[in-house]
């Protein structure tokens, strides 16, 4: 049952890095004729209407105690909306890939929260140093001028990590709550709450107006509505109760290397050597971060081998 389960585990976790690496040009095409309060409505709505009638039909309790509220509160406004809204956002200014390159920095970011709500997650020097070497190459990818060549471009860069630092806390508030949740549920409810704050600014400020209903902004929205957002979600939550938050994060580690090459081979978008140099110094800080655990994982490996041989 152990290894059943670990496979599973495996699965939902490249299901989600592979969905997750297209999802970044699938927002930049979308964002070709659709506002973005109008295109996180869409997406978030076609998600509500899959995620919505599923909780029922498995028979699912919705909790409605304060507890609960709370966290569907804290994931819906923060991670589901204002972290999404900041993404799209800013996207509409960078390419994808920079896009996806700048997620990638979410491990830290988590880290940094993790510190101060998990015990077990302290903040080594170590860690301190991984966070720094990280930093330094969003500034190298930032100090590009083939890519930040505008103050738009660099402002919506700006406003994408600050939507990765949004999203980090509700991961980690998510993992040290002490009641059981169900995934299903929390991802239903927290979508539902996105959908009408952005559905409601949308409205507002008059953007359904401005919205160019092709066939290809439509197809954008059904694909974030339901690979983007119903599964991985779904497999995010189910994730985060079986597996540490630090690791889980580690997905924006992955997903940059293939939505680089997505936004290069249909979007044309440009990859430079300081956007490289960059990549590779957020990925050094990471692995160092992360380091303990993977010279664990190197050390577990070579017994086995060891073992093996004899």
């Amino acid at each position: 049952m152990p290894k059943r389960g670990a496979l599973i585990n495996f699965l939902i976790y490249a299901g989600l890095c592979l969905i997750w690496s297209t999802t970044w040009a699938m927002i930049k095409i979308g964002l070709d004729g659709t506002p973005p309060v109008v295109g996180l409505s869409l997406r978030f709505l076609i998600a509500s209407l899959v995620l919505l009638p599923l909780v029922k039909i498995r028979g699912r309790r919705i909790p409605m105690d304060r507890a609960s509220l709370q966290l569907y509160a804290i994931v819906g406004f923060l991670n589901m909306a204002a972290s999404y809204f900041c993404t799209y956002w800013g996207t509409q200014y960078i390419p994808s890939s920079l896009s996806s390159i700048l997620w990638a920095t979410l491990p830290l970011f988590v880290g940094v929260f993790a510190h101060f709500m998990v015990r077990q997650e302290p903040l080594t020097p170590m860690r301190i140093f991984a966070i720094l070497v990280s930093t330094l190459g969003v500034v190298r990818i930032l100090s590009d001028q083939k890519i930040v060549f505008s103050f738009e471009i660099l402002l919506g860069s700006i406003i994408v990590i600050v939507g990765v630092i949004v999203a980090a806390f509700p991961s980690v508030y998510t993992k040290t709550r002490k009641f059981d949740y169900d995934p299903l549920v929390l991802t239903a409810m927290s979508i539902a709450i996105a959908a009408v704050v952005h559905t409601v600014i949308a409205t507002l400020f008059g953007e359904w107006k401005l919205m160019v209903w092709s066939p290809k902004n439509l197809l954008s929205a059904a694909y974030l509505g339901v690979f983007g957002s119903v599964f991985t979600f779904l497999g995010f939550y189910t994730l985060l109760r079986r597996i540490a938050v630090v690791k889980l994060s580690f997905i924006t580690f992955i997903t940059p290397i293939f939505a680089s090459l997505i936004g290069w081979l249909f979007l044309g978008e440009l990859i430079t050597r300081k956007e490289i140099l960059g990549i590779v110094l957020i990925f050094s800080g990471l692995v160092l971060y992360d380091w303990r655990r993977w010279q664990a994982l190197f050390q577990r490996r070579r017994l086995r081998e060891l073992m093996g041989d004899g």
